[in-house]
């Protein structure tokens, strides 16, 4: 019985093992199919770029500050309006940039994470059903077992098992 109990926690162990590489060739299936680190990095790299330009047209509006400072100096009012437009601009960019990529990011993070609930929940349901299994042929082995030890409890389960097919009434 002991050497029974010993194969049955042996073949748990051996089953959740088997669960549990499973899960972590699905959760790489799913990292690869989603491609999270491309998404991100093609987000960051979004981001990088619309700061660059945000940068860029800056910089054009503080060249364009300076001539026009040297070509004249009646217009100094103009020039800070055009490059307090463009900080304002680039603010505003950089601002909305950011917050989609935290959005995305976000969204990202509740798909990953559906999925990992789904894949846990589909886990553990199959190691249920295993350990059910295993409980039935355990219980199905000792019952054949005790009948064939007693003989005597076969035939008094045969002749109970007649008595209430008697029993019953059509």
């Amino acid at each position: 019985m002991s050497e029974t109990l010993l194969q049955i926690w042996n073949n748990i162990l051996t089953s959740n093992l088997f669960n549990f590489v499973v899960m972590l060739f699905v959760l790489g299936w799913i990292i690869k199919k989603f491609d999270i680190a491309g998404l991100l990095e093609k987000g960051r790299k979004s981001i990088e770029d619309n700061i660059q330009t945000s940068k860029d047209v800056k910089k054009k509006s503080l060249d364009k500050l300076y001539k026009t400072q040297e070509k004249t100096k009646e217009i100094d009012e103009e020039v800070f309006e055009i490059l307090n437009k463009a900080d304002k601009n680039a603010t505003i960019v950089g601002k909305k940039l950011v917050d989609d990529a935290k959005r995305q990011a976000t969204e990202f993070d509740k798909a990953l994470q559906k999925t990992i609930d789904g894949n846990i929940k589909a886990l553990n349901l199959n190691l249920s059903n295993k350990t059910a299994e295993a409980s039935i042929q355990l219980a199905k082995k000792h019952i054949e077992k005790e009948l064939e030890n007693n003989k005597d409890l076969h035939m008094k389960f045969i002749n109970e098992s007649i008595d209430a097919l008697n029993g019953v009434k059509l």
